[in-house]
């Protein structure tokens, strides 16, 4: 589970997509906005994450009645 990935400080914003956890334990970190990820079905599920998240963010700002 990548709870227990520590990602170092950073100076300015940075985007991570932490891939799904190998058979051997391992989970693969890459930094999405400065490279892609490179798996096909990592890049669906990467895609579908960040759409959710701009959906949140898009939410977030509409004025609540």
């Amino acid at each position: 589970m990548a709870s227990d990935i520590t990602i170092p400080g950073q100076r300015t914003p940075a985007l991570y997509y932490a891939a799904t956890e190998q058979p051997d334990g391992t989970t693969t970190i890459t930094r999405i906005d400065r490279q892609p990820v490179d798996d096909p079905r990592e890049r669906a599920l990467c895609r579908a994450l960040l759409l959710h998240a701009l959906a949140e963010l898009d939410r977030a700002e509409r004025p609540h009645p």
